[in-house]
């Protein structure tokens, strides 16, 4: 049976945006809707005014999944280029399945003969893994964390990792680490090794808690013999955020050298809700780790399973304003699913979540709504940019603010969620001077266009937001 996914219940229509998570969703729904209300995010610093603004947390990880299904002997790099083109991408770049070593290796688990991985390595979708890393890393500003999606292969246990099995579970990822690192020369340090592991052994393997950190045990010290001491975990990718925080981060929380090789705490997320990430991890061990959400999107009924999303505008307006929840949330990454439309072995069928649409007759790509979304918010939050208070005015306006500390600039992602134009004042408290405002906006019928710039004086803007928009103001202060 075919796993229907990411149906939330964010896209229902009519749902509040923000900080209150929707309600009412359907039958087939697996994601749980928040159970709290989201908080404000980890505080960096308390003092508003005169020091600066109110800032939260550092923005490292804004962007895509990536399926290397798509590669077709490179007809995706026009795809690629797209995707770079959003600004400082973050890509969650997709194995699928786990199941590359079809064959048992009775050798002993310690020893890895290359004779015999290196074959495996080079061919079929393993190529195009390396491959699609390859072209992405040619691209400025571009950052790859390698996930491994779906199930392991039958005589692992398939749906399940065995316990007999878990030293070969180890040996065949970090064989792939290692040839990709060391074979290929490619440029990533980001592992994210499994996927949805509490959910029905099709996403990925079902592998509880406990099981899950200690096969990551074994992973570090086998990467660590391998000479790839720099890599860093994500994870654990759960579908439940509530799971993540209250199951996985405990059993995480007990083994000292895993979270020493934790790059970022990782969840799920299509309806808002963070599980309360922040509080949990600032309660931690590790209270310095932050969270990515390395899948969120706004509803795509049936686009899993071979069926195009039938309402793209609702459903890129409804992925800003997840976006804007869990930003507000504390979310240091958000990772759309997906880059672009393709196939996906564990579903056995075509993928419809695209940031771009997929000819297959004319073997082209092109952008739906959501693309002109994501670009207006990753283009203008560059990596390390620092999140800010900001406040509207008016509640169906919902917006989220950063400033870049390299740079200065100022940015205002916002949705407008009512149905008709709202004049609004957008207030970022501690921003002193004059600051000129570029404008952008996309709705159901542009496409991030510019409009008329508008003035920030000592902190406080007003703008009309077109009725159900997207707006981002950016800008930096004015010299002289």
């Amino acid at each position: 049976m075919r796993a229907v996914k990411r149906f939330a219940a964010a896209g229902i229509a009519g749902c509040m945006a923000l900080i209150t998570a929707c309600s009412g969703s359907p039958a087939d729904v697996r994601r749980e809707s928040a159970s709290q209300p989201a908080s404000s995010g980890p505080v960096v610093s308390d003092t508003p005014s005169p020091e600066g603004p109110l800032r939260f947390q550092t923005v490292s990880g804004l962007g895509v999944n990536a399926n290397v299904h798509s590669w077709d002997n490179g007809r995706l790099r026009p795809a690629i280029d797209m995707i770079a083109d959003l600004g400082e991408v973050n890509w969650r770049v997709i194995i699928d399945k786990a199941d590359w070593e079809t064959e048992e290796d009775p050798s002993n688990p310690a020893t890895i003969d290359w004779a015999r991985y290196t074959p495996i390595y080079e061919r079929g979708k393993m190529a195009d893994l390396w491959n699609t890393i390859e072209y992405i890393s040619s691209k400025p500003g571009q950052q790859v964390m390698v996930n491994v999606m779906g199930g392991v292969p039958e005589w692992m246990g398939g749906n399940h990792i065995d316990t007999a099995a878990e030293d070969q579970w180890v040996r065949m990822i970090a064989s792939m680490v290692a040839y990709g690192r060391n074979a290929r020369k490619l440029d990533f340090t980001l592992l994210s090794p499994m996927n949805e592991t509490d959910w029905n052994g099709i996403e990925g393997p079902q592998v509880a808690p406990e099981q899950y950190v200690r096969l990551l045990h074994k992973l570090v010290v086998r990467l660590d013999g391998l000479g790839l001491r720099d890599m860093r975990l994500v994870g654990p990718d759960t579908a439940s955020a509530g799971k993540a925080t209250s199951e996985y981060l405990q059993a995480l929380d007990e083994d000292s050298l895993v979270m020493s090789r934790m790059a970022h705490f990782g969840i799920h997320s299509y309806d808002g809700g963070s599980g309360g990430a922040a509080e949990a991890l600032a309660k931690s061990s590790h209270p310095d780790l932050d969270y990515w959400v390395t899948e969120f999107s706004g509803p795509c009924p049936g686009c899993d399973t071979g069926s195009p999303n039938p309402a793209d505008w609702s459903s890129a307006a409804q992925t800003a304003s997840l976006a804007i929840s869990l930003l507000l949330e504390g979310a240091a990454g958000l990772m759309q699913y997906d880059a672009w439309d393709g196939y996906y072995e564990h579903h056995e069928s075509e993928g419809y979540w695209g940031l771009l649409a997929y000819d297959a007759a004319q073997h082209t790509y092109s952008p739906r709504k959501a693309y002109f979304v994501l670009r207006q918010l990753i283009r203008y939050t560059p990596r390390d940019a620092v999140r800010i208070a900001a406040s509207s005015s008016d509640e169906s306006v919902d917006v989220v603010a950063f400033q870049d500390p390299a740079s200065g600039r100022v940015s205002v992602f916002g949705r407008n969620t009512s149905d008709s134009a709202m004049k609004v004042t957008v207030r970022l408290p501690g921003l002193t001077g004059t600051m000129p405002l570029s404008t952008f906006i996309t709705d159901s019928g542009r496409d991030m266009k510019a409009v008329d710039d508008a003035l920030m004086v000592e902190g406080t803007v007003n703008l009309t937001a077109g009725p159900n928009s997207v707006f981002t103001l950016t800008g930096s202060a004015a010299k002289g």
